[in-house]
């Protein structure tokens, strides 16, 4: 019975030691979210907007984001024309739209457009953050705030993301959020 008790005690604590308590390496949560400065995406910036443009016809653009699904880079661009926003979502490797949505805009809602003949290259704004910092980029956001083109590059920070701020078209930093 001793002897049970024993081999039933070693295999309970190999369990528990096992098992852990969640914490360790999932700490961030972005355990498994790839680094986008490691990767090498295939659709660019202007391309999407491209395939964007070939599906709606808008006015202006109002948003374009680089983001990840663990392991599937996304682009989410977004227009507007006077009666109507557009969202397509498209694979950032294939250029294949994954999704796509319209909606009526209200009054009031209405954005800015980005000038994209303007603006420094998604690339050139992650090397001035990555001047800045040695962590992982999570992903970017370009849109107009405040009558002004930024970039958004999303950094983490163990398990913390900081947003850092260029502007998209001098290429300041702005600061961090």
């Amino acid at each position: 019975m001793k002897r049970f008790l024993l081999i039933l005690s070693i295999m309970t604590l190999f369990c528990l030691t096992a098992c852990g308590d969640g914490e360790g390496d999932s700490q961030s949560g972005n355990i498994d979210k790839p680094n986008l400065a490691d990767e090498e995406i295939e659709v660019s910036l202007q391309n999407a907007v491209d395939i964007f443009l070939r599906e709606y016809e808008v006015d202006y653009i109002t948003k374009v984001e680089l983001d990840s699904d663990m392991d599937q880079w996304k682009y989410d661009v977004a227009g507007a024309s006077n009666e109507k926003e557009y969202e397509l979502v498209i694979d950032a490797h294939t250029g294949d739209i994954l999704d796509q949505s319209e909606e009526a805009i209200e009054k009031g809602d209405e954005e800015q457009g980005i000038s994209l003949n303007e603006i420094l290259s998604p690339s050139e704004a992650m090397k001035i953050v990555q001047a800045e910092t040695s962590n992982e980029i999570g992903g970017w956001t370009l849109e107009v705030e405040n009558g002004t083109e930024q970039y958004e590059i999303e950094v983490r920070d163990g398990s913390e993301d900081i947003d850092y701020i260029i502007n998209a078209i001098s290429g300041e930093l702005k600061g961090r959020d």
